[in-house]
């Protein structure tokens, strides 16, 4: 029995003769200009693929002497009447104990670790299987097994778990903030009452707390509710916003500066140390832009009426239960408008300039995405710019990509800059014959990553729309150069042409293989 480590062919790990084989192949790693750039990243991305199946192994051992340990103690308290599930010893206790002794850690870190593994044998089995196959890091793990600690119907858990383990399975490429906002999510869908008392026990959670950091800094910690901890944050920046390009901070410092400034009740002024300063910092210029605040939530009408628990989704924070995103809508400073997803059927771009896309065309790309398209990337949508994905031909827009959800994207600066600047970084969106939209980037390496849109569970209408626009096939590679020594394209126009090429041949390579990027084994039911 045996599976391949990643995206690295040539790599296994296998289970032979009561032995854990790992064969992981090496790149050539020695200097000089043919070295394989893809294969050396793959290695050092991925090469740690194997470290999820030892750790599942770990946990179903350390379980087995926990079981084991169980059975004594239901023994002894049949016999002699001893009841040691109730005492400081208990089985779990001893079991950490004897791995504490061993691995030299702390009783806490060994509880944890005993717990762990109880928790992926007994409540997330399909999640720990997702572990297992390579699927998810051990970190990415441990983030999902935290998200379902408050769920305690078994029947629900375990719904919840299935549910959770093949959306993830489905998802194509992961990270941190992807793993935990879908198995966030689905818990929210599927134990509506356990999210309600989870906000409810929350609420008195609500703190202010400080902590030393060194000898000159201490730390001010706000536990409040998500969306007005969002709304802070986004006050504090428009704050910060009016100080003059001379100011010599970071932007933290400055948020940091101006968080103080503003609780102490006291003016938050620019360090420029200039006499002319053009700083717009005065309480009516700070209200001007604070009034421009918009914290967007994203739900559906069935959930705010009531007739549907599917939840929410809070930018920049990620999925909320129905019930907290009714009560977001019944705030005295709230605005609801309505999505109707059928005015894209109309048109999606401006009809005064193609370039941008109309309000409804605009929310519905961001509520898709939820995030900046690049995996990895956690900046919330609404802070991103809207990127076309095949490039805008203002000179032909009919040449170029359509403003339409099916070529925008969420994109932070930094990636929309990088795509822009650095030649090789190429993207693409593919919506497949089941309606769900993916991303793609493909680094200058040549290594393509491809992922399911974060947010298909709440907008999946999105992918079935026709497109409005006209639809027109390029020749990217007819030329016409003319009868002199000028040049045939712009820069600009050579570029995108180059990006065309990519995309099409990374669609031709990819045709007739199934989305999900990861190849599981059969193994059955543990123990192997």
């Amino acid at each position: 029995m045996h599976t391949t480590l990643g995206d690295q062919k040539a790599s296994t790990i296998a289970v032979e003769d009561g032995a854990i084989i790992v064969r992981i192949a090496v790149p050539e790693t020695a200097q000089g200009a043919d070295v394989d750039q893809a294969a050396l990243l793959q290695f050092a991305a991925r090469s740690d693929s194997f470290q999820g199946f030892i750790l599942w192994q770990r946990y179903v051992a350390v379980y087995r002497v926990w079981e084991g340990k169980v059975a004594a103690a239901v023994d002894a308290a049949s016999e002699v009447g001893v009841d040691s599930f109730s005492r400081v010893y208990d089985p779990l206790c001893q079991t950490a104990a004897s791995y504490a002794v061993l691995t030299g850690s702390r009783q806490f870190t060994a509880e944890r670790f005993v717990d762990r593994a109880i928790s992926m044998m007994e409540r997330v089995p399909e999640l720990g299987k997702l572990m297992r196959d390579g699927v998810l890091t051990p970190g990415w793990f441990h983030a999902a097994l935290a998200q379902t600690e408050g769920v305690l119907d078994e029947d629900v858990l375990a719904v919840i778990d299935h549910e959770a383990a093949a959306r993830l399975r489905e998802m194509g490429a992961l990270s941190a903030s992807r793993v935990e906002m879908t198995v966030n999510g689905v818990v929210a869908e599927y134990d509506a009452d356990a999210a309600l008392a989870a906000r409810e026990a929350a609420k008195v959670g609500k703190k202010v707390v400080t902590a030393p950091v060194d000898t000159e800094l201490s730390e001010l910690s706000v536990t409040a509710a998500a969306e007005d901890v969002e709304l802070a944050k986004k006050s504090l920046d428009t704050v910060v916003e009016g100080v003059c390009e001379g100011d010599p901070r970071s932007k933290q410092v400055r948020r940091s500066d101006a968080a103080i400034a503003r609780l102490r009740g006291v003016p938050f002024t620019c360090r420029c140390g200039e006499d002319d300063c053009p700083a717009r910092l005065s309480e009516e210029e700070i209200a001007g832009r604070a009034s421009k605040i918009v914290l967007h939530v994203i739900a559906r009408r069935e959930s705010l009426e009531g007739d549907s628990e599917t939840p929410a989704f809070l930018d920049g924070f990620g999925p909320i239960s129905a019930e907290h995103a009714r009560e977001v809508a019944q705030r005295g400073d709230t605005t609801a408008r309505t999505l109707d997803v059928g005015e894209l059927m109309n048109g999606t771009a401006q009809a005064a300039d193609g370039y941008r896309p109309t309000a409804a065309c605009d929310t519905a790309v961001r509520a898709l995405h939820g995030e900046c398209s690049v995996i990895g990337c956690v900046e919330a949508a609404w802070n991103c710019d809207l990127d076309h994905v095949q490039e805008y031909d203002h000179a032909d827009p009919a040449a170029g990509g359509p403003t339409c959800p099916c070529n925008l994207v969420p994109r932070c600066r930094f990636h929309h800059g990088l795509k822009t600047h650095v030649r090789g970084w190429v993207d693409d969106l593919i919506v497949d014959a089941t309606g769900v939209v993916w991303t793609e980037i493909t680094t200058p390496e040549g290594i393509t990553v491809r992922a399911r849109a974060l947010n298909s569970w709440l907008v999946p209408e999105l992918g079935l729309l026709p497109c409005s626009h006209p639809g027109r096939v390029v020749d990217v590679d007819a030329v016409d150069v003319g009868s002199g020594p000028v040049r045939p394209l712009t820069r600009t126009r050579a570029k995108h042409r180059y990006r065309m090429r990519i995309r099409a041949a990374n669609r031709r390579a990819r045709a007739g293989v199934p989305m999900p990027n990861a190849e599981f084994a059969d193994w059955g039911e543990p123990p192997f």
